[in-house]
C-alpha cells in the first residue's frame, strides 16, 4: 500500500498551535525590538513583519491577521516616534495603515507560496507514488521490459528481461542496448536490432517481431519483442521501452510441427527406398529366394538365381512336391512342420535329386537351406519363405581337400617313420666310429719323434668333430620322433645350472676358437634347480652352437642367474642378427630364417630348446634386429611344475 500526503490543505497543525506560534512569534519580535530600541527606533516594524510573515506561512492567514493586530497594538503604545504633538497622531496613523497593507500583502504572497510549494509537494510525491506503483508493476508482471534513454543506454531491466538476457540489474544499467539485448534473425543467423519507430510515426508500436536471444551465458531463447518509442508531452524523444516474452513453448511446438512433417516425409521416401532395396534384394540376392502358400506349398514368388539353380521347374503356380519329386520325405515333413508350427528350420549340404538342366537325367546337387515362415502383416503365417545356396562346388572341393589331407597326414607318418628307423640305424655304426677314433687317438703318442704334435692325432681329431656333429645331428633327429611320439622322458634331479653351463663353455672352446669367437662367461653364484640335467644341456648346446655358427669372428655372452624363483639363462652374439617377421618362425620344426646354402643344418635345435624348455615349466624368448645379433634368454623354474612330477622323478614330455 502506498500512503500520498494529505490534500486536506498545507497547514496539518491543529489551529490553537497556528494561532499560538503567531503570538508566539509576535512576542519574540516586541522581545527583540525592545532590546533593541535603541539601534532600531527609526524602524520599529522591521521585526513585527518578520513575524508576521513568519505567522502567515506556517498558520495563513488567519494566524498572519493576528500578528499584524497584535503588532499594531504593541507598537502603539511602545514604539511611538518622537514627533511634534500636532502631527504624532496623523504620522502615526499613516504609519501603521501602510505597515498594515505591507503585512496584509505579504500574508497574501506567503500563503500563495505555500500553496503553490505544497501543490508541487502532493505532485512530485503523487508522481513518486506512481512511479513506485509502476515500477513495482513492471517488476512483477510476467513479460521482460527493458527501457532505454534517448542515447540508446539502459536505464531500466525488470527480473524477467534480466533472467533471459543473463545481465544483472546494477550491471545492465548504463549499457548499450545492442550489448545487453542481443538478437539474432532465427533462420539467417544474422543479428539483429530492436527497431523502435519514431514518436510521429502513423504506427508507433511495433508488434511482436519473432527472434533469438543470445544470452550473456552463452544460450539461445526464442522470444517476441516489441518496441515502442518514450517521449515527453511536448513530443520530445526520451528514451523507448521494448516489451519480449518467451515463446520456447510456440517454438518448440512450431519445431516440433516441421520435424513431424519432415519425419513424415522422410519415413515416405524411407519407405520408397525401402521397398525399392527389398525389390533389388530379392531379385539381385546372391541366394535363391523361393516364396511358398499355404499349406501345399504352391511357388508364389523366384527370384533369378532360383530359377538359375533349380531349373524352368521352380515355377510360380506349382507345388514344390510336384517340382522335387525325388527331395527326402524328411525335408518335406519339415516344410509342413514350419507352416503349421511356425518354426524355422536349416539343412546344411543337402542333397536334392532333379532334372537341374532340363535334359530328362536326374542329377543330384547339394544345398544349405533355411526354411522359415512367411506371415502376414496380422502375424498370421501364409506360407514359407526358403533361402537356397548352392555348395555342390564347395563340398566337393572339401572331399578332395579331405582325401588330400589324409594323403598327406600319411605321407608324414611315412617321413617320420622313415626318420625314426634312419637314426636308430645310423646312430649305432656312428657310435662304433666315434669309440674307435677316440681309441685310437688316446693310442698315440702326443708328439712325433722330433717333439712335434703327432700329425695323426691332429687328422683324428678332425675326423672325430664331423662325426659328433653328425651323432648330433641324428640325435635331433630322434628327439624329433620321440616327442612327436610323446616318448622322450625327462629325469628330474639337483642340478647347478652354472657349474653346467661352465661345463659346456670349457667343451665347446674348441669349436669357438676355430669360429674366431671368445666365449665370455658370466655365472657366479650357483644356481641350483631340479631340472633333467641332459637335457638341460642340450638346451645350452643347441643356444651355444647357434650363437657360434651365426655370430663367427665375434664374441659369444652368456650368463645364468636366479631371479625370485627363475633361474634366467642368457645367450648373446653379435651376429647377422634375426629379423623381426622370422623371430617366430624360428621355434617351428624345419624352420631356418638364413639361406641353407650359406649355412647348414635341419631347423630342429630350436624347436627342440622350445620343447624342452616348456617341458620344464618355462619359456624361451629371442630379441634381435638384423645385423646387431641375437640374444636368447631362457627362464626355469627353479622346482619342476605340479603335472611334471612323479613317484619316480622322471615326466614324459609330450610334442
Amino acid at each position: 500500500m502506498t500512503f500520498l500526503p494529505s490534500t486536506s490543505g498545507p497547514y496539518r497543525t491543529p489551529p490553537w498551535a497556528r494561532y499560538g506560534l503567531a503570538l508566539l512569534a509576535t512576542a519574540l519580535a516586541f522581545s527583540l525590538q525592545w532590546l533593541l530600541w535603541r539601534w532600531l527606533a527609526p524602524s520599529p516594524y522591521f521585526l513585527f513583519l518578520a513575524a508576521i510573515i513568519l505567522s502567515a506561512w506556517l498558520g495563513g492567514h488567519g494566524p498572519g491577521a493576528l500578528s499584524i493586530t497584535a503588532s499594531l497594538v504593541l507598537t502603539r503604545f511602545f514604539f511611538r516616534e518622537d514627533f511634534p504633538a500636532a502631527s504624532a497622531d496623523a504620522h502615526h496613523s499613516v504609519t501603521q495603515a501602510l505597515f498594515t497593507g505591507i503585512a496584509a500583502l505579504m500574508i497574501l504572497v506567503a500563503a500563495r507560496v505555500r500553496t503553490t510549494l505544497h501543490e508541487a509537494e502532493l505532485a512530485r510525491a503523487s508522481a513518486q507514488a506512481n512511479g513506485h506503483v509502476l515500477a513495482i508493476t513492471l517488476r512483477s508482471i510476467g513479460d521482460a521490459v527493458l527501457t532505454t534513454d534517448a542515447h540508446g543506454l539502459v536505464r531500466f531491466i525488470n527480473p524477467v528481461a534480466s533472467y533471459f538476457t543473463g545481465w544483472r540489474e546494477a550491471d545492465a544499467i548504463g549499457q548499450p542496448l545492442e550489448r545487453v539485448l542481443r538478437l539474432v534473425d532465427p533462420s539467417t543467423r544474422e543479428p539483429l536490432a530492436p527497431s523502435v519507430p519514431a514518436p510521429d510515426t502513423e504506427r508507433p508500436v511495433q508488434l511482436g517481431h519473432p527472434a533469438l536471444l543470445l544470452s550473456r551465458n552463452g544460450t539461445e531463447l526464442p522470444i517476441e519483442h516489441t518496441a515502442a518509442p518514450l517521449s515527453d508531452p511536448h513530443g520530445q524523444r526520451l528514451g523507448s521501452v521494448i516489451v519480449f516474452r518467451d515463446i520456447s513453448a510456440r517454438f518448440r511446438e512450431d519445431h516440433e510441427r516441421a520435424q513431424l512433417l519432415a519425419r513424415e516425409h522422410d519415413a515416405h521416401l524411407e519407405a520408397e527406398a525401402q521397398r525399392e532395396r527389398l525389390e533389388t534384394l530379392f531379385m539381385q540376392a546372391p541366394v535363391a529366394i523361393c516364396l511358398t502358400r499355404g499349406p501345399d506349398h504352391v511357388v508364389e514368388l523366384v527370384n533369378p538365381l532360383g530359377h538359375t539353380l533349380v531349373g524352368e521347374r521352380l515355377a510360380l503356380g506349382r507345388s514344390v512336391r510336384e517340382t522335387f519329386s525325388g527331395l527326402d520325405p524328411n525335408l518335406l515333413h519339415l516344410l509342413d512342420e514350419v507352416y503349421r508350427k511356425g518354426t524355422p528350420i536349416a539343412g546344411h549340404e543337402v542333397p536334392l535329386h532333379a532334372d537341374f538342366s532340363g535334359t530328362g537325367q536326374e542329377e543330384v546337387k547339394y544345398f544349405d537351406l533355411t526354411w522359415q515362415p512367411w506371415r502376414g502383416v496380422d502375424g498370421e503365417i501364409l506360407g514359407t519363405m526358403g533361402l537356397c545356396a548352392e555348395v555342390t562346388e564347395q563340398v566337393l572341393a572339401r572331399r578332395e581337400v579331405e582325401a588330400l589331407a589324409a594323403d598327406l597326414q600319411k605321407a608324414l607318418q611315412i617321413r617320420d617313420d622313415f626318420l625314426s628307423v634312419a637314426s636308430h640305424e645310423l646312430k649305432t655304426p656312428l657310435t662304433s666310429l666315434q669309440l674307435q677314433l677316440q681309441i685310437l687317438w688316446r693310442s698315440l703318442p702326443a708328439t712325433d719323434a722330433d717333439g712335434q704334435p703327432h700329425p695323426a692325432r691332429k687328422r683324428i681329431e678332425a675326423t672325430r668333430r664331423p662325426a659328433e656333429r653328425l651323432h648330433q645331428l641324428v640325435n635331433n633327429l630322434l628327439d624329433v620322433s620321440r616327442i612327436r611320439a610323446g616318448r622322450l622322458a625327462l629325469e628330474h634331479e639337483s642340478v647347478d645350472f652354472a657349474a653346467l653351463l661352465q661345463d659346456v663353455v670349457a667343451r665347446a672352446e674348441a669349436d669357438a676358437a676355430g669360429a674366431g669367437c671368445t666365449l665370455v662367461l658370466e655365472a657366479g653364484a650357483p644356481v641350483i634347480g631340479r631340472w633333467d640335467r641332459l637335457r638341460l644341456e642340450q638346451v645350452v648346446t643347441n643356444l651355444l652352437s647357434n650363437a657360434i655358427k651365426y655370430g663367427a669372428s665375434h664374441p659369444v655372452e652368456l650368463s645364468v642367474a636366479q631371479d625370485g624363483d627363475l633361474a634366467r639363462l642368457t645367450v648373446r652374439d653379435h651376429g647377422i642378427g634375426i629379423a623381426p617377421e622370422h623371430q617366430a618362425r624360428i621355434f617351428q620344426r624345419f624352420e631356418r630364417a638364413v639361406s641353407e646354402r650359406h649355412y647348414g643344418g635341419f631347423g630342429l635345435g630350436l624347436w627342440i630348446c622350445r620343447q624342452i624348455v616348456e617341458s620344464l615349466g618355462g619359456d624361451i624368448r629371442v630379441e634381435s634386429l638384423p645385423g646387431r645379433g641375437a640374444t636368447f634368454t631362457v627362464a626355469l623354474p627353479l622346482e619342476p611344475p605340479p603335472s611334471g612330477r612323479s613317484d619316480s622323478g622322471s615326466a614324459q614330455m609330450v610334442g
